[in-house]
């Protein structure tokens, strides 16, 4: 795709593309450049360890429509979780799990959007994942948190962000819960996602969306490298 992409007032087209990186809080000089590059050709955004709006105005501008959601604070800086769109959104609700080691929290935003030509909405959960247990519980506490909002939606569902699934235990965690809400995983070949332990840390579920493309692209702006999907919606 050449050029930024135009605002969708009618909804998110049926396919689109989807960008989903943690910016490691924008700290690298040229992330905020090289993010822009991405965003620019991206209907729909997520992003994890998002910065203050006023850091990143001019990718915010790109992108027009936001909902971010606070997680912890870190020299005196909001971070959390951005979702953005080219289309604005009908619903924007967020929820908060503690970290257990640490006692800060870690943010999941949950967003709705219409498809244009269609009856049907896009259900849209951007979460940045607990990362410091013991055991898995306080994982599946947060994953369970959403089990009621995805159950009750029956139309597409896109459920991605830095899942932390550095070992065993998280990894069949997240397995289960997305089986259970027949969310399917988005593959990559060649499979450049940054990793822990040898495990892949982000990851992108769909359920009711048909992935034309994907991507991930090596960067040196972020300890994570960025994921793109191109999802097509062909219901009513």
């Amino acid at each position: 795709m050449d050029g930024p992409q135009r605002p969708h007032e009618t909804g998110l087209p049926r396919i689109f593309s989807l960008l989903n990186w943690n910016v490691e809080k924008a700290q690298h000089p040229e992330l905020v450049g090289a993010f822009a590059h991405l965003a620019k050709q991206s209907d729909l955004v997520f992003v994890q360890e998002a910065v203050p709006v006023a850091k990143t105005e001019t990718v915010i501008s790109q992108s027009l429509y936001q909902a971010f959601v606070r997680g912890y604070v870190q020299d005196e800086i909001d971070t959390g979780v951005l979702t953005l769109a080219r289309s604005p959104h009908s619903v924007h609700c967020h929820f908060l799990a503690t970290e257990p080691w640490l006692r800060t929290p870690k943010a999941t935003s949950v967003t709705l959007y219409p498809l244009a030509g269609s009856e049907a909405s896009l259900l849209t959960i951007n979460m940045h994942a607990v990362n410091f247990t013991f055991g898995v519980s306080a994982y599946v506490g947060q994953l369970e948190a959403l089990s009621e909002v995805i159950r009750a939606h029956s139309g597409p569902v896109i459920f991605g962000g830095d899942l932390n699934t550095w070992n065993e235990g998280r990894q069949t965690a997240l397995d289960t819960f997305t089986q259970n809400h027949r969310l399917t995983s988005l593959s990559f070949s060649p499979d450049l996602r940054t990793t822990g332990f040898g495990r892949p840390l982000d990851h992108v579920y769909v359920r009711g969306l048909s992935p034309q493309s994907t991507t991930v692209t090596e960067v040196t702006t972020s300890d994570h490298n960025p994921l793109i999907a191109v999802l097509e919606y062909t219901g009513r």
